[in-house]
């Protein structure tokens, strides 16, 4: 086959956007084979994408090229904080961490001519939240929930990390969580508890942790995080069954809350401790996101109300939200 042909292929994918193998072979009269060969030489010449799976595969325009960050107009430090911390995940589901991932959100938002400008306020940015983690490595919020509820039965609340910054949005982890959530992927969520696992081991060896219990989940899926999160961490650590149970009809998930009375509300009457707590010290209660802190505080009174003796809850979370509690409601 022609080089005029593959590029009369070329040109037909770029005014239709998207085809299908075989529109190509109809439009061009050409067998199916012939018209894989030259779609596999436009894929490796990078001048087409490809999308999807057998049989749902579509051929697109290749994406135009994005500038780059080079190190001739970044400095290595700005650089080494971006490689360590961010994460842009592009309208395409692709994952770009570190500098060519802020250079695509740059590019992406419109704002490529700040692109250098952007990252080291980005930097200071991070720097100004990291003041908030603890030498362990941990955000502590607890001062945060007990200013927010009339009584905490919350010991302490960690986070592993905020949700989001202003300006830049997502924060990596909080990138993950949400992402993995809403896709159901059990690689994302893998990916969230290699990152968080050490620190919950650190949780646990600071407060003498001997019981572990996960926030059930307030919406259905096929593949829940929680459990996922459960599995993935592994810990050697004896577990308290908590459950969703609704006297209602409706399914009615804490993000589509808008008052912290309802969340509260929510959370008591749906939650439930099904075993025991007898003989437990000291609790760890893990949840995703904490938006307001309604799930977590409601269900460590009932583990605290099904305890004897004193008991201490230490709630913990992946990620949480910076102002105020500010509701997360993508999570």
């Amino acid at each position: 086959m022609t080089t005029d042909t593959r590029q009369r292929i070329l040109s037909y994918i770029i005014t239709n956007k998207q085809v299908r193998a075989h529109d190509l072979a109809r439009s061009f009269n050409l067998t199916s084979a012939a018209i894989h060969r030259q779609l596999r030489r436009l894929l490796a010449a990078g001048e087409i994408k490809k999308t999807g799976t057998p049989p749902l595969v579509f051929y697109q325009p290749a994406d135009s090229p994005k500038p780059t960050i080079t190190t001739t107009v970044m400095d290595k430090k700005t650089r080494d904080i971006l490689e360590k911390n961010y994460l842009y995940i592009t309208p395409q589901g692709d994952l770009l961490y570190g500098a060519a991932g802020f250079d695509r959100w740059a590019a992406n938002t419109n704002q490529s001519d700040k692109t250098v400008t952007l990252a080291k306020v980005y930097a200071r940015t991070l720097a100004n939240f990291n003041r908030h983690r603890a030498h362990q490595g941990w955000i502590d919020a607890t001062l945060k929930v007990r200013s927010t509820f009339g009584e905490s039965f919350l010991d302490k609340l960690l986070y592993a990390d905020f949700y989001s910054l202003p300006q830049f949005g997502k924060t990596r982890l909080g990138s993950l969580v949400l992402y993995a959530k809403q896709s159901q992927n059990r690689a994302l969520i893998s990916l969230v508890c290699e990152q968080i696992k050490p620190l919950v081991n650190k949780i646990i060896d600071e407060y003498n942790v001997d019981a572990v219990a996960f926030i059930p989940p307030s919406v259905p899926r096929s593949v829940q995080f929680q459990t996922e999160l459960a599995a993935g961490l592994n810990l050697a650590l004896p577990v308290i069954d908590l459950v969703k149970a609704r006297s209602g009809q409706v399914i009615v998930a804490q993000k589509t809350l808008e008052k912290l009375s309802e969340r509260v509300t929510n959370a008591r009457d749906s939650i439930f401790v099904r075993n025991k707590t007898v003989g437990y010290k000291n609790v760890l209660l893990i949840d995703d996101a904490v938006g307001s802190g309604a799930s977590l505080n409601e269900t460590a009174k009932k583990i605290r109300a099904g305890a004897t003796g004193k008991i201490k809850v230490i709630g913990f979370a992946v990620v949480g939200s910076y102002q105020k509690f500010d509701v997360i409601r993508e999570v």
